[in-house]
């Protein structure tokens, strides 16, 4: 079974020709590369903060700068889009799950909710994560919205940007 925080050398000969034609990912090799989407993965998955990175993934304070510059241009986005190869359109699904976030993040100084796709529910303090996905259940786009948007709202929206002729189908599972 594979190590779920880890990311496998098949893997990252995949990923690391897509990260390098990205304008504003400056790596000297693959393996500082791949070192940086460990830790990533680290804090995203064991749902720590930041500055609980074990030491061996590097300088915790490093990999949240360098985690924040690729957010803000647009250098994950394009990894994801990159990894989408041959999607089966047959047929898409759309789906959305909503993400709570902890109070904390509701007043922070020069933040901006929308910009954040943060909203107010009568839950709490979360986002909306809307998705499209293909025949196989691989995610082909998603769209963050507030956690107060409705989960409708979105269905013009993703199969917009699919390519035309898919079939769409839209299930609602009630519990």
């Amino acid at each position: 079974m594979a190590d779920r925080l880890d990311i496998s050398a098949e893997d990252c000969n995949v990923i690391y020709p897509i990260l390098v034609k990205h304008r504003h990912v400056r790596s000297t090799s693959e393996e500082q590369c791949q070192a940086f989407l460990v830790a990533v993965l680290q804090i995203l998955r064991s749902g720590s903060q930041c500055c609980s990175l074990p030491e061996a993934h590097g300088k915790w304070n490093a990999v949240f700068k360098r985690f924040s510059r690729w957010s803000k241009h647009g250098v994950w986005r394009s990894l994801f889009a990159g990894c989408i190869h041959h999607p089966d359109l047959q047929s898409v699904f759309i789906d959305s799950t909503i993400n709570r976030a902890h109070p904390c993040v509701g007043g922070a100084a020069g933040g901006n909710a929308g910009d954040e796709a943060l909203g107010r529910s009568k839950g709490g303090f979360g986002t909306k994560i809307h998705a499209i996905t293909d025949a196989l259940g691989n995610s082909l786009e998603f769209v963050l919205t507030g956690g107060q948007a409705s989960d409708i709202g979105q269905a013009e929206t993703l199969p917009a940007l699919t390519p035309s002729g898919c079939a769409c189908v839209c299930r609602r599972q009630r519990l």
